[in-house]
């Protein structure tokens, strides 16, 4: 070997304390591995060694300073803005993100019985489970191990005991309901989305709590189910102007995207939006933005929801429901009966 290849020296102590801002025993214990150094000091003793030539890898590893992140896919606008919103959190509170997808591992989107294997090696300090659930046994091998687990935006009623955080979707659904009652609508349907789906539950609970608050009645014809389905949702619609003699003169589909199946149905009819039917959607997608007009929404706090969750999870104590504000946003589809 010769002295070219001879690995650097470290430089001393105390000098990677004074750029680091802290003291030559909190280096020593980072340098070492130590557990009752933050990760976020570690960061920072990184960043100096970093500045000076030094790769990462002599600083040894922390025990549970990764989180896993399991997702059903990375192929949505949606999971791509939660795991955003993870990745800016998880910087901040000085942890690593490992990223594993479920949809093509497993017929049903839980996650595959290798993941667990793989936490357990990498001694994961918690696991967040977005649009996904473990199966009873996973649960019981996490909390045996010693290893916290949020579910976010659960597809399924989670059992009872497991932390949730999710947007709020009864608020949510209930505002844009009474958008609609405040424009003077007195006719209000509503496409809901899959049944038994927590958040499409609480987005018809919202619906109908707006409706009872104003003293409005509800014709059971103005509740559809369009499955979260645009193509449903145009179904669903056609068959409903085709049924009553007075079409509503609005309508609360619980994502834009039914909502773009809706107005495709109302414009079939040669009914205009909002002219003569005002339309509402859930999201606040790229669909809400580009449609004309442009589509009044709720919107849903995707980047938030990841943070929170995050948050919840390296907290220690996480709530067993945490809920995430939403945001009507108006735009033009919506006008005065």
């Amino acid at each position: 070997m010769t002295a070219e290849d001879q690995p650097r020296p470290l430089p001393k102590l105390s000098v990677i304390a004074r750029e680091a801002g802290v003291s030559v025993a909190t280096v020593s214990k980072a340098l070492n591995g130590r557990s009752d150094v933050s990760a976020h000091t570690r960061r920072l003793v990184a960043e100096v060694l970093e500045r000076r030539g030094y790769p990462r890898r002599r600083l040894k590893p922390a025990r549970g300073s990764l989180v896993d992140v399991m997702l059903q896919g990375l192929d949505s606008v949606y999971a791509l803005a939660i795991l955003g919103g993870v990745e800016d959190a998880a910087w901040r509170l000085g942890v690593d993100v490992v990223v594993s997808t479920a949809a093509r591992s497993t017929k049903n989107g839980q996650p595959p019985p290798a993941w667990l294997d793989r936490i357990g090696a990498r001694d994961s300090a918690g696991a967040l489970l977005v649009r996904t659930s473990p199966t009873a046994t996973q649960r019981a091998w996490l909390a045996d191990q010693g290893i916290p687990a949020v579910l976010v935006d659960p597809r399924r009623t989670p059992p009872r005991g497991v932390p949730v955080v999710a947007a709020a979707n009864l608020a949510g659904a209930r505002a844009a309901t009474e958008h609609l009652i405040g424009l003077g609508h007195e006719r209000i349907a509503i496409v809901t989305g899959r049944p038994g789906v927590p958040c499409a539950e609480e987005r018809l609970a919202g619906y109908r709590a707006a409706m009872a608050g104003a003293g409005l009645p509800v014709d059971p014809r103005w509740e559809m189910c369009g499955y979260f389905q645009p193509k449903i949702a145009l179904q669903v619609t056609r068959d409903l102007l085709a049924e009553l003699p007075e079409p509503p003169t609005a309508v609360f589909a619980c994502s834009d995207t039914m909502a773009v199946g809706v107005c495709q149905a109302l414009a079939e009819r040669g009914l205009r939006v909002p002219g003569d039917v005002s339309v509402v959607g859930f999201d606040d997608s790229l669909a809400a933005m580009y449609t004309v007009p442009g589509l009044t929404t709720v919107r849903q706090p995707w980047s938030e929801l990841g943070g929170a969750a995050l948050s919840a999870l390296l907290s220690g104590l996480p709530p067993e429901r945490l809920e995430v504000p939403t945001t009507l946003v108006v735009r033009g589809s919506t006008a005065p009966a």
